[in-house]
């Protein structure tokens, strides 16, 4: 059987709808029922093989296991915890609730993405426009008048004249590029993602969104019942960095040696974690609210993640302008040297 995958858009009103539905108290195998009604495409297939394994007397986590690119292990360890202890339509509820900020961080994200992935598609369209309109042209004129041009002006007129007669080619190669950079994004994305996040300028920004996903998660399945050990070993698959990854990893074995999890991020806190973390762990675990300062957590570098992206898309927009303007005049200066060269040399005549 194909594999069925759900948008977080499609998680989310699942999550929501019967969340309402078990509230106000219509057994579950009614309410997927109902739901089933109105689907459409794969929340339709979920919702059908739901369906079947409750009549057959399978839980709703389990299914949910069997359809590994729909739902996530955090989401149906969280399911499976609230089943066994009678809270099912609660945990959708918090479901419901961490799938829309994820929905809202992730949005941020890419809208910080949006301002120059339309300068780079603008000037694209400029050095496009410029080598089968106006290069072509003015290149007939140095043609005519047998103008000595500078190497750069020469390579950009042979340059046109390849991309003119071999437009087929040029659009068959670029569908081709963009295809494969498709695909290489879907199948590494995670290195692709720990690559930028590598990046001197964006270190810090990739720490607070793993932090952010990782403190959500926690905090979801510790309110759950999960045991504090497989929490952190599902929630260790949210996070992108390999030193966040290492440092949960450290976590776990503190908690499998009966030690709390604060004393590894106090060992590792120095350059990694912010000492406010530090301090609110050591407190809520004294305390036993664990979970509820997750959550706090997950506010705090959501917030500190948002002035992030404002701060760097404001640095970002007016570099990229001069970088732009730099190429587009250095593309206008390989055009109009030549033609002051022309005037000088008719001038004196």
């Amino acid at each position: 059987m194909a594999a069925i995958y759900l948008s977080s858009k499609d998680r989310l009103a699942f999550f929501t709808d019967l969340g309402t539905m078990l509230r106000a108290g219509i057994p579950i195998l009614e309410a997927i029922d109902a739901l089933q009604e109105d689907a459409k495409g794969e929340i339709k297939k979920a919702l059908k093989k739901m369906h079947a394994a409750l009549v057959n007397g399978q839980p709703l986590s389990e299914v949910m296991r069997q359809m590994p690119q729909a739902f996530d292990p955090v989401t149906v360890n969280l399911l499976q915890a609230a089943e066994e202890s009678g809270a099912l339509e609660i945990a959708l509820q918090d479901l419901a609730i961490s799938t829309q900020k994820e929905i809202d961080f992730s949005d941020e994200i890419r809208a910080s993405m949006i301002y120059p992935i339309f300068v780079m598609v603008l000037f694209s369209g400029i050095v496009v426009l410029m080598l089968t309109f106006v290069i072509p042209r003015i290149a007939k004129v140095f043609v005519g008048l047998r103008v000595k041009i500078p190497p750069v002006t020469e390579f950009m007129i042979n340059a046109s004249g390849y991309f003119t007669q071999n437009w087929r080619l040029m659009i068959a190669v670029g569908f081709v590029l963009l295809a494969a950079a498709a695909v290489i994004i879907k199948v590494r994305k995670r290195e692709l993602i720990r690559s930028l996040l590598a990046l001197p300028g964006l270190r810090r920004l990739g720490r607070n969104i793993d932090f952010a996903r990782f403190t959500r998660s926690l905090g979801l399945l510790l309110k759950a019942g999960v045991p504090v050990n497989e929490a952190l070993t599902l929630s260790q698959r949210v996070v992108q960095k390999r030193e966040i990854d290492k440092l949960i990893i450290d976590m776990r074995k503190q908690v499998d040696s009966g030690k709390p999890i604060s004393v590894s991020l106090r060992n590792a806190h120095r350059g990694i974690v912010p000492p406010m973390m530090v301090r609110a762990t050591e407190t809520a675990e004294s305390a036993g609210t664990l979970e509820t300062t997750m959550h706090d957590l997950s506010e705090y570098f959501e917030r500190q993640v948002t002035r992030s992206l404002k701060t760097i898309t404001a640095l970002m927009e007016p570099i990229l302008l001069v970088v732009v303007g730099v190429m587009v005049g250095a593309l206008m200066i390989t055009i109009i040297a030549p033609i002051y060269n022309m005037i000088s040399q008719i001038r004196p005549n």
